[in-house]
């Protein structure tokens, strides 16, 4: 009789779970790399190593093991590719929509004119303008508290689904495209109502330096602008809820469908 430790199956079995959980962690490690905030530099490593493991280890029990596991270590590095571009494509579509908040924020402060003030953001480690990093801050603030990281948990598990391991990327390409389009229409319209109220500032500026040459417009311009600008602003996130949740429910679809599903 075959001693357990030395039986050939249970160890062909044990090393096909192995080579299964480190295509899940690839696949999550995707995931963890483009979500928001927990791809900043802000979060520790151990933090993002601990969680992107612990998801593996639980993950991994529900997956049924593929037919065709790698044969070799090219066709597994080919694999976890894939695995990881397909992670990254899923928290991508959050990081989208959050980048559409910081374009609207963006447009903002070019008319109130704080696009010459830049400063570093720490957690992106770029240049980036002062209502930009605000609506980036409270929309990431949102994500977390409508509980979408947990949504976006559960669609990575339906992605096996989607996109089975071994079977490449299923990428929709002219999805990608119309995807960007729509964030970028969004962002707009979410910087419209300041972008609306000071052209109507320049324009009454306009009209009355026509018809009052000794009024200083460049001194009073600015100010007026920008205290206007601030109180549009801050009714603006007031509803920034309001037009961000919906895209947020969506991001799961959305996601599985520029897999293909």
């Amino acid at each position: 009789m075959t001693p357990t430790l030395s039986n050939p199956a249970l160890w062909a079995f044990t090393g096909a779970k192995v080579v299964l959980w480190m295509l899940v962690l690839t696949r999550i490690t995707g995931l963890l790399a483009s979500f928001p905030m927990l791809s900043s530099d802000q979060m520790p490593l151990q933090i993002r190593v601990v969680l992107a493991v612990l998801l593996a280890t639980v993950i991994t029990p529900v997956l049924p093991v593929p037919r065709d596991l790698p044969a070799g270590l090219p066709q597994l590095v080919a694999l976890m590719a894939t695995e990881l571009a397909i992670g990254v494509l899923l928290g991508t579509v959050i990081a989208w929509i959050l980048e559409a908040a910081a374009f609207a924020g963006a447009m903002m402060d070019m008319q109130m004119g704080f696009s010459f003030v830049q400063f570093l953001d720490p957690a992106t480690s770029q240049s980036s303008s002062i209502s930009g990093t605000t609506m980036t801050q409270v929309s990431a603030l949102i994500v977390f508290v409508t509980g979408m990281h947990h949504q976006m948990i559960l669609t990575l598990v339906d992605s096996y689904r989607v996109a089975p391991m071994g079977h490449g990327l299923p990428l929709q390409a002219m999805g990608l495209v119309y995807l960007i389009g729509q964030l970028l229409a969004k962002g707009f319209q979410l910087a419209f109502p300041v972008l609306a109220v000071l052209f109507l500032v320049d324009l009454v500026m306009g009209i009355s330096g026509k018809f009052m040459p000794q009024l200083q417009l460049l001194q009073l311009s600015f100010p007026l602008k920008i205290a206007t600008g601030l109180v549009i602003l801050g009714l603006l996130l007031r509803e920034l809820g309001p037009w961000l949740v919906p895209m947020l429910e969506a991001a799961p679809r959305l996601s599985l469908k520029l897999l293909g599903a």
